[in-house]
């Protein structure tokens, strides 16, 4: 998926090469979200390698549920990545609106702030999703297949980058707004995720390590 054109397929290497390039998008909050669906893709991993194995019979229904919520998760955060950069791009047109006159003065500043709040969208959905997937690896290790439980903190560690470059991208667009009320509102769910994400985080790779020195 092109981050320019959602409808449009694009190679890893042509991806990695628009985020190298001298552009602002792809960026940070497209890359975020990226990171968001791979580690959904490490849980839907996981648990494809432990259904149907001896000694999880009577659990496929448990397991297919946290597949499926993974492959949704995956699915919403792929589609993040190209409507990140969608929306900074709204912020980027707004800067560039005429400032001659008084009136488009104005115009210019209203646009540029209601692009900035719809810039926040996005990560915001990035940070909060993900924090759902850092939950969803929590399950995978505790109920997946103990030979991929690498693969469940490689994922758990991708979420919380996830999480937390959500958490920035928004941040940033809060830096430059002028509407208080919403600023600190908004910061005090990223506050919330954070903290909730760092137990969580703490949790999965503290067990991680215990099963892996129990092995």
């Amino acid at each position: 998926m092109s981050p320019e054109d959602p409808s449009k397929e694009i190679t890893l290497a042509q991806f990695l090469d628009s985020i190298a390039g001298p552009g602002a998008t792809p960026g940070g909050g497209s890359v975020s979200a990226l990171a968001g669906s791979l580690s959904a893709a490490l849980v839907e991993m996981v648990i494809n390698l432990t259904m149907g194995k001896k000694g999880f019979e009577g659990k496929e229904a448990e397991l297919e549920k946290i597949r499926e919520e993974a492959r949704s998760y995956r699915e919403a955060l792929t589609a993040t990545i190209a409507e990140d950069s969608l929306a900074y791009q709204g912020v980027m047109n707004a800067f560039l609106l005429p400032k001659k006159t008084e009136e488009e003065k104005g115009k210019r500043k209203e646009e540029i702030q209601r692009a900035l709040k719809k810039a926040a969208d996005p990560p915001l959905f990035t940070a909060a999703t993900s924090l759902k997937v850092m939950q969803l690896c929590r399950e995978a290790v505790e109920k997946g297949n103990p030979n991929a439980i690498s693969d469940a903190a490689v994922g758990a560690l991708l979420a919380d980058a996830a999480m937390g470059g959500g958490i920035f991208n928004v941040l940033i667009n809060l830096s430059a707004l002028e509407d208080k009320h919403f600023v600190e509102k908004m910061k005090k769910d990223l506050n919330r995720l954070e903290a909730e994400g760092e137990t969580i985080k703490r949790a999965i790779l503290n067990r991680i390590k215990e099963k892996i020195n129990c092995q």
